[in-house]
């Protein structure tokens, strides 16, 4: 039973949902926030390290385990490798030992906000088997609280 998704789990689930809802709309439409962006992006370029760090699109422990996938767009001049930003990235995250699929999916928000993605939206969730010996991936299931991942997209990351 320690597996199942509980009430307070989903309630955790949406509310990231929100946040990050929240974050991306306020974008077009009010000043306010654009400054407040604008400013968390210099903070986020200052430091050398996370302007040149670009965060993998695949971080998949080995094993069964359960996996989000993710969106968001890269930060300006970020990712170092002459990109400029502003396009749309997907990062397929599975995490060892996660009770919730919300426990795979804060830690990495938090690291793409942090490195000054802004738009991120966590798309779904599922299972994913990675096979170290055999260099396979299984990808199934869904996730309760933030429903089912295109595992095809999921896939083609």
């Amino acid at each position: 039973s320690m597996f199942t998704t509980n009430e307070e789990d989903l309630r955790e689930a949406e509310k990231l949902q929100k946040r990050l809802q929240q974050q991306g709309s306020s974008d077009d439409d009010d000043d306010h926030s654009q400054n407040n962006v604008a400013g968390k992006k210099k903070v986020a370029a200052s430091s050398s390290l996370t302007s040149e760090y670009r965060i993998p699109n695949v971080s998949i422990d080995s094993g069964a385990h359960k996996y989000v996938l993710i969106s968001a767009i890269l930060p300006p001049g970020g990712g170092g490798g002459g990109s400029t930003g502003g396009e749309r990235q997907y990062f397929v995250v599975s995490r060892q030992g996660a009770d919730y699929h919300r426990n795979v999916a804060e830690p990495f928000v938090e690291c793409l906000e942090r490195s000054g993605y802004s738009n991120i939206r966590i798309l779904g969730g599922g299972r994913i088997a990675l096979d170290d010996t055999n260099k396979t991936i299984s990808i199934y299931g869904y996730s309760y609280g933030f429903g089912l991942a295109d595992h095809a997209l999921s896939q083609s990351v």
